[in-house]
Order: structure tokens, then C-alpha cells, then sequence
């Protein structure tokens, strides 16, 4: 692969069962040339797992938690032989696809790691990452009815592990989401495939029309989400940096904004607790200190607990365990003790003697439980969110209140002043 591309490159992140390959083979009948990283993880699978194929009735339910770890261990190095200790292996996958492109459109399926977008945006200036968004019960419906999957339990592990394994070299969906110039919403049930294949691909193309430099305007739902994220840097959370901004829609008036930060008068938590985030540094404290334990799922006994944080032992089965101690005993992440004031309970605080109700909040995460409450409190009708996983209980608390929610889809505040352009 040469230092830089001229190509028009599409690459394709989301959750499994969201669409991502399905879209990549309506572009490659659309003149694209079509490049699976999940394909070139299936046949280093084989490989290493001789008369194995890469599925349920082969390989039994642990078939793609064995891919995601060799993904893992591709991206560490591992199947180079000159591999130098340290280095950045993180686009190992994504050098392997493309040693021999041509000049022509390329389409990349399965996309997973931070490290393989970094990668493609400094080696392709033409390159737009597009997250394609699928709620949790309509993937778990596409991938039960493929045969995937039989047990949604396990779906779930394999989908939370995807999501954000806290390790550079595993999977981070999630970023990659965050990351992305462009979400899609894939969710409607349209039958027959036939039909489902040309809606999706009309509404692809179209966007790539823009991409590639046709002039439109933005929608209302891409300016407030570019507004909302602007404040977002703002924050100086060494986690996650987060803007919010609320909407009277029936108006078509902004009404006031916020963003994630610690407290008026209180230092961000990089300078008080030495460059840590606290209820990270609460959280592995206490995970250090249960030492000696032995592993909730396969009964090994670890001696000193330390990053990643995860189980190397072996279960009854002959699998490898990979529970991850941090999932396993803080399944919130310890959110509520973090020490900011989030975004959006700063964007309702700032809104004086203004009225929320029936208003729209705009935000580039979904809501914790909290804020929920928060939102439910001041009258707000309705979140947009940009966010693949969000958390279940949120989810159930905003339902039970009646409170409506929807995926951003559109252009992302990254891509607004690459694509929509002031007409002097």
C-alpha cells in the first residue's frame, strides 16, 4: 500500500447485526470494490483452527469471541514475524486488505478499532467512515433469525465486548462510532429483500452524492447536533467529552446549552488526582484490592489483578474465559461517581426561567440514568443521541415516562463544515 490514496473510500462500522455487510455489498453492485476485515479474520481462523469453520454448528457458541480474539491478536502483532516490541500494530488488518488496491471506489466492511480509522484518515484524505445504527432487539432478531446465535446471553457478551474492551488493541465500536462523518439508521422491517436492498441503497447513494461534492443544506436535526457538540470542547474530561443543547422545535429556537466538567471552582480530575479520571481510579483501586480472587465464570485463581483487568484462564470446556473484571463487578462503570456535572443537566441548570416542556434535547451520547431523571424533571419530550449501546436501565426509565428517543442520523458535527458549505 502506498504512503497515500487517491481512492473514494467508504469504511463501514457498527454493531453486529446492525448492516454493515449488507451495505457493503449493495456498494460493491454500485461500481464499489468491496474489502472485509471480518473475511480476513474468518481465514486466519481457519488456519489456526484446522477443519473448523467459523460458526455456531462448527465451532459452538464461542465462534466469535475466538474472532474478536484474533482481531485482538492481529492488531498486537502477532502474526508478524519481524514485530517489534511496542510497536502500533492497530491497522494490521486494514494494511493486509488494501497491499493491492487500484485506483477505483472502495468500500471497507467491519471496521472495529480506533486505531484502523486513524489509520485510513491519514493515509486517505478522501476517506468518510460511515456508523451504521441498529437498536440491540432488532440485531438480536436479525442474528437469531440467520442462525448466528442461539442464546441472547451470549449475543450480549459478545455484543458488550464489541462495544469498548478498555484496550487499544480490542474492540471500541463505540469510538468508532463517535468517530464516524456519517450514521445511518437501519432499523425498518422492510420485506421482500428485494425491496429492503433498493430503499438502502437510494439512501446511501444519495449521501455519497454529497460526499463527493453535490451541494445541499444541512437538516435541521444535523445544525442542533453540530451546535450541541461544539460545547463539548469545552470539557476537559479525560474520558469522554460531551455537548448538549435544547430545542423548542415547535419554534425552531435554541434554548440553551451545556457540556461534561467538574463543578464551578473545582480543578478537572487530570490535575487533581494525576491524571486520572476518579471513579476510574475509585473503581481499579478496589478491583486491585480484591486480590486474591478467583474468576466468577471459570474458577481460576488470580493472585494480583491488574490491566486489562481480564481473566486469562481456561473454562471447563477447553475455551478461554476473557471475563472482563471491570464488567463483571461494575457494570455502571462507577458513572455514578463521576465528579462532573454532565452535559445535560448543565444544559438544563443554564435554562434561567425558561421553559423546557415539549422541548428537544440534542446530545452526542445517550443519556445515564440520572440525567434521565433530570430530562423527565424539566419537561423534555424528546432525546436525539448519537450512541450505539445505550444503557438498559436508561432505556426502560425514558420508556416508562413516556419520553421518545431516536438515533442521530445525518451528517455528524465532525463532517458539517467538510460537506455543507455558506454560498458567498
Amino acid at each position: 500500500m502506498s504512503d497515500a490514496l487517491e481512492n473514494f473510500v467508504i469504511g463501514l462500522t457498527g454493531s453486529v447485526g446492525s448492516g454493515c455487510t449488507t451495505l457493503s455489498k449493495i456498494l460493491a453492485e454500485n461500481r464499489f470494490k468491496r474489502f472485509s476485515i471480518p473475511e480476513l479474520i474468518k481465514q486466519k481462523f481457519k488456519e489456526l483452527h484446522k477443519g473448523k469453520e467459523p460458526n455456531l454448528a462448527s465451532f459452538g457458541e464461542d465462534w466469535r469471541a475466538e474472532l474478536q480474539e484474533i482481531g485482538n491478536r492481529g492488531r498486537n502483532g502477532e502474526f508478524i514475524t519481524s514485530s517489534k516490541a511496542n510497536g502500533d500494530y492497530r491497522d494490521y488488518w486494514v494494511e493486509l486488505l488494501l497491499e493491492n488496491v487500484t485506483d477505483e471506489n472502495i468500500v471497507i466492511d467491519g471496521i472495529r478499532n480506533i486505531g484502523e480509522v486513524e489509520s485510513l484518515r491519514n493515509r486517505i484524505p478522501n476517506f468518510w467512515l460511515l456508523a451504521v445504527y441498529a437498536d440491540f432487539n432488532t440485531r438480536w432478531e436479525r442474528v437469531e433469525k440467520k442462525g448466528s446465535y442461539t442464546k441472547k446471553s451470549v449475543f450480549q457478551r459478545d455484543d458488550v465486548r464489541d462495544s469498548d474492551e478498555d484496550d487499544p488493541l480490542g474492540q471500541s465500536v463505540q469510538r468508532c462510532v463517535y468517530e464516524a462523518d456519517y450514521v445511518l439508521k437501519n432499523v425498518k422491517k422492510l420485506t421482500p429483500k428485494e425491496s429492503r436492498k433498493k430503499v438502502l441503497a437510494k439512501k446511501l447513494l444519495e449521501q455519497i452524492s454529497v460526499m463527493k461534492g453535490e451541494n445541499t443544506n444541512p437538516k435541521k436535526a444535523e445544525v442542533s447536533m453540530a451546535t450541541a457538540v461544539s460545547q463539548s470542547h469545552a470539557s476537559r474530561c479525560i474520558k469522554r467529552k460531551v455537548g448538549s443543547l435544547i430545542v423548542d422545535e415547535t419554534n425552531g429556537i435554541p434554548l440553551s446549552v451545556g457540556y461534561n466538567e467538574n463543578p464551578i471552582g473545582m480543578e478537572p480530575c487530570f490535575i487533581l488526582y494525576n491524571g486520572q479520571c476518579y471513579k476510574d481510579m475509585i473503581m481499579e483501586t478496589k478491583l486491585e484490592n480484591m486480590a486474591p480472587l478467583f474468576c466468577p465464570e471459570c474458577g481460576t485463581q488470580h493472585h494480583n489483578i491488574r490491566k486489562p483487568w481480564k481473566c486469562n484462564g481456561t473454562k471447563q470446556n477447553g475455551a478461554s474465559c476473557r471475563c472482563n473484571f471491570k464488567l463483571k463487578f461494575f457494570p455502571s462503570r462507577n458513572i455514578e461517581l463521576c465528579t462532573a456535572i454532565h452535559a445535560e443537566e448543565r444544559a438544563i441548570r443554564s435554562l434561567g426561567q425558561r421553559s423546557a416542556d415539549g422541548c428537544t434535547i440534542y446530545v452526542n451520547t445517550f443519556p445515564c440514568f440520572q440525567c434521565c431523571r433530570y430530562i423527565k424533571d424539566a419537561g423534555i419530550t424528546k432525546i436525539v443521541y448519537v450512541e450505539s449501546y445505550p444503557v438498559t436501565e436508561a432505556v426502560d426509565f425514558l420508556k416508562e415516562n413516556k419520553i421518545d428517543f431516536e438515533s442521530f442520523e445525518g451528517f455528524t458535527p465532525r463532517a458539517f463544515n467538510r460537506v455543507f458549505k455558506q454560498v458567498e
